[in-house]
């Protein structure tokens, strides 16, 4: 046998020395012994070929030359370069060496039973060949893919049980598959994404739409077996290489995949996760995938799936299946917020199993789940679970990846405690919790312990990876939270206000709070009058707020000399609506800071050596001061962001373009002239010097002529700006090198559209560093929560779109912002192209595919955005509006989004 296949037939082109069998560690690639008696059969021909041959012997069977796979082909696509004597000298040659080597072998009987028995197919090779080689997803045939795929989902189901006793886990499995679920729709070569906060079943809901997949693959064999993807366990291999190592290759067939929990990862891998996701399946078409995510993710319309709460009857029902008594004799109308999530239902049916009230409030519920199950479980060494527990959850957050069981510095046993629990489960790749909910649960005891400080797991880099610990360590104790909210808006306000959001959407029952908590803050000496106790405990909030900000915070509030201007507060008695203030400024910053006035509200105040006032009822709750302290400097910032006033570097390409369109505004009202493409320096400062005139004698001074408008803050601006200028000024942007068309009315169309491109990419290449630089200037804390700002270096990339056949109103970008290593926020990278057939972008890109919902820290896919030639604040624009979707999925925007030029 050795002999024989160590003997190969090698190709028969030009003497190619390409084997067509190898030795017996290989395989063949036909069955051998038919070869070998074909080798024989064709040695008789031979002496034929001299003597001529019909056309008939030609074309036979036992006429053809055995060539390697790369060389017949070559033949078979150029016939032309390959006569018939060359094609006869090769075949000699081939019959020559066939018949020594043929010679040489001797076989009996039991051999040639011996070879047919090594005849196979493809099942024969890959059972065959399987065992010798490394293991991977194609090691396993289809049969035993598929009992694995169901194997792993009944154990994932039942993690996800580990709240509920043992012996009803089985039950509740079964009540959960008989449970009619709403049907998830995803159409091949689409995403979507199941958005609901935690413990509202999207797993489970996820899971039937996953098994339905199953079921269909166990009946047609062409259809892929689904994948199930947990986003935190994808590593640096991405969503791509984690797909086709599952697959063992590409996905060609019918696939689908689950993408589970996207919002565990941190901002930036979460951006590049969804992204790819869509790529992928723009990639393989007959691939649908449905991630799942908690509120925040920015998603288009067709792709977001929202779950509604449960029916309080459906989680009474499940609670009564755990718990032998059920609800009876505890239930009040409070507990049907209990009811209206799968985890809530199941952790008060812990709770009830342990004879322990079922009054209490969501938050405090979560908070006690772990606490429940390990006294049910009952460890030998309780203290000794908790801390490491505590330690397991502070590294796998800060890592984001399992822990090493090394690394916990803890013995095999007290290691099986926390995996005997079910609150941790061990692999090859370390320790990890079985559900977020605990990991948060005990990230925030890391922070009660001072594991880590509440600073560092505020900060901009760590904050994305401690968002949900932090705020479950807010909400298990709102009323001590004060201090640890003043503790974070001074490190990052981006985290105040994020946090600020979360705790209210998760506390479903308001704490208990103090009518009057500002009279038991603490207060600096001789400031015992309430009214100025008051205005001391709402100053320290939005002092606090404001040290996170940069260049723009003397903005948001009144200041003078780089602080805050002095204070009077005056509080005002209501039977109705209870206490409220009265809070007026000063014109400058006198000692002390905060004073008690006794003026009444007219129309006369400045008189008194106040600047404004404002009076509101005075906030409530725990962390009532802060939601205050917050609106009143994000109004302030609405109001730069719409204006496009933020402070940036001069070199700043904004900063250019908000010079040019405030010269163009001075000439058109102070010389009441048509603006010139270039505008003289001499003219430009004559203007501005006469209307500092103006600026300086009044409080604030307001110019305006048809659209333009001015004010002081503007005119001191363009007097900084041009005491540096040495030339005349012109625009940032090319002027329209076509003639003006009297059958358009559409700017855009007086470019060419090479013009038309070369501004597109300097307009999206100067936002990209505008936004850049509006961030860095004045947001430096919270930048990393930016959703744009946390994915630099970025590229811009799409198509421009003309439709020749419209009269104009159609022509838009279609653009996507994506990562780019080889770009920087300096040099950022732009790449477009024209298509002058619209209407398949127009309609994948239709206008209901790109409206935006709140979010937290992602951003979409692409975007559509009218063309920017002829606009002159182009860039401005657009970095503002990229700006503003940020603030707005940190709480610090609120309403429509600024509208652009």
């Amino acid at each position: 046998m050795r002999e024989l296949f160590g003997s190969a037939v090698r190709c028969g082109y030009k003497g190619c020395q390409q084997p067509l069998y190898r030795t017996s560690e290989g395989t063949g690639l036909r069955n051998l012994n038919v070869e070998i008696a074909h080798i024989h059969a064709r040695s008789e021909n031979a002496a034929r070929w001299d003597a001529g041959m019909t056309a008939e012997e030609n074309r036979s069977f036992d006429n053809l030359i055995l060539m390697c796979l790369p060389h017949h082909e070559e033949i078979d696509s150029s016939p032309d370069l390959f006569p018939a004597d060359l094609l006869r000298h090769w075949k000699r040659r081939q019959i020559a060496e066939a018949e020594s080597t043929a010679a040489a072998v001797v076989l009996t009987e039991e051999e040639v039973a011996e070879v047919s028995q090594m005849s196979f197919g493809l099942e024969e090779l890959v059972e065959a060949v399987s065992p010798l080689m490394p293991f991977t997803a194609r090691s396993r045939s289809r049969a035993q893919a598929l009992d694995v795929a169901f194997r792993e989902a009944k154990a994932r189901r039942k993690r996800r049980l580990v709240i509920v006793p043992p012996s009803r886990r089985e039950a509740v499995l079964d009540w959960m598959q008989e449970r009619p679920a709403a049907p998830v729709v995803v159409p091949e070569g689409q995403l979507r994404v199941l958005v609901a906060p935690m413990g509202t079943g999207k797993s489970e809901r996820a899971a039937r739409w996953w098994q339905d997949g199953l079921d269909i693959c166990a009946d047609r064999d062409e259809v892929g077996i689904p994948l199930w993807l947990e986003a935190r366990t994808l590593g640096g291999k991405g969503l791509a290489g984690a797909v086709t190592e599952a697959l063992g290759g590409d996905p060609h067939r019918p696939l689908r995949v689950v993408l589970e929990d996207v919002t565990w990862l941190p901002v930036k891998d979460a951006n590049r996760l969804l992204d790819e996701a869509r790529d992928l399946v723009g990639i393989w078409e007959r691939m649908r995938i449905l991630a799942t995510s908690r509120p925040g993710p920015i998603v288009t319309e067709d792709e977001r799936v929202d779950m509604a709460p449960w029916p309080p009857a459906q989680g009474a029902e499940l609670v009564d299946l755990i718990v032998t008594d059920g609800l009876r004799g505890v239930w009040t109308p409070e507990i049907d917020d209990l009811l209206t999530s799968p985890l809530l239902a199941l952790a008060l049916a812990a709770r009830l199993a342990t004879g322990r009230t079922a009054k209490v409030s969501p938050s405090r519920l979560l908070a006690d789940l772990a606490t429940t199950i390990l006294e049910r479980e009952r460890p030998q060494d309780l203290e000794q679970s908790w801390d490491l527990l505590t330690r397991l959850a502070a590294r796998a957050i800060a890592t984001q990846a399992a822990v090493p069981v090394t690394a916990l510095g803890a013995r095999e046993p007290q290691l099986w405690a926390l995996t005997d629990s079910g609150l941790a489960v061990a692999d090859n790749d370390g320790l990890r919790f079985t559900l977020p909910v605990f990991e948060h649960h005990f990230g925030a005891e890391a922070l009660r312990a001072g594991i880590i400080e509440v600073e560092t797991a505020a900060s901009g880099a760590a904050f994305p990876l401690w968002r949900y610990p932090l705020t479950q360590f807010l909400t298990e104790d709102p009323h001590g939270g004060d201090e640890v909210v003043a503790r974070i808006a001074r490190t990052n306000p981006g985290a105040a206000s994020w946090l600020l959001d979360e705790v209210a959407r998760s506390q479903l029952t308001p704490p208990s709070a103090s009518p009057r908590p500002w009279e038991t803050a603490p207060a600096r000496p001789n400031e015992t009058d309430p009214s100025v106790r008051a205005g001391r405990w709402l100053r320290d909030a939005v002092e606090a707020l404001l040290a996170g900000f940069g260049d723009c915070g003397t903005q948001l509030s009144r200041h003078h000399d780089g602080l805050l201007v002095q204070w009077g507060t005056r509080i005002v008695e209501d039977p109705v609506y209870g206490a409220g203030l009265i809070l007026a400024e000063a014109n400058a910053k006198v000692a002390p800071d905060l004073v008690a006035h006794n003026i009444e509200i007219h129309s006369d105040i400045r008189r008194h050596g106040w600047n404004r006032w404002t009076s509101f009822s005075l906030p409530t709750g725990p962390l009532g001061r802060w939601y205050w302290a917050r609106d009143r400097l994000r109004n302030a910032l609405a109001s730069l962001v719409r204006q496009q006033r933020l402070p940036v570097p001069d070199t700043s390409p904004l900063a250019t373009e908000r010079e040019w369109g405030l010269a163009q505004h001075i000439i058109r009202i102070f010389y009441r002239r048509t603006v010139p493409s270039r505008i003289p320096l001499d003219e430009l400062t004559t203007a501005i010097e006469e209307m500092m005139v103006k600026v300086n004698g009044s409080v604030r001074s307001t110019w305006s002529s048809g659209t333009a408008r001015l004010d002081s803050d503007d005119i001191r601006w363009m007097q900084a700006r041009l005491s540096r200028h040495h030339d005349d000024l012109t625009s940032p942007r090319p002027a329209p090198d076509l003639s003006p068309s009297g059958t358009t009315r559409w700017r855009w169309r007086q470019y060419s559209p090479d013009l038309t491109r070369t501004i597109v990419t300097h307009v999206f290449q100067d936002a990209l560093t505008g936004y850049h630089d509006l961030v860095t200037t004045n947001f430096p804390a919270f930048g990393s929560a930016l959703g744009l700002f946390s994915s630099l270096p970025l590229r811009a990339e799409g198509n421009i779109i003309i439709d020749v056949q419209d009269p104009g109103d159609d022509d838009a970008i279609w653009y996507a912002l994506k990562p780019d290593p080889a770009s920087s926020p300096q040099t950022p990278r732009a790449d477009f192209t024209f298509t002058q057939s619209p209407q398949p972008l127009r309609d994948h890109a239709s206008a209901a595919a790109f409206r935006h919902r709140r979010s937290s820290f992602h951003r979409p896919a692409s975007h559509l955005s009218e063309l920017p030639t002829g606009n002159e604040l182009a860039a401005t624009d657009l970095a503002y509006h990229w700006l503003a979707t940020d603030l707005q999925a940190l709480g610090w925007w609120t309403g429509a989004l600024p509208t652009r030029h």
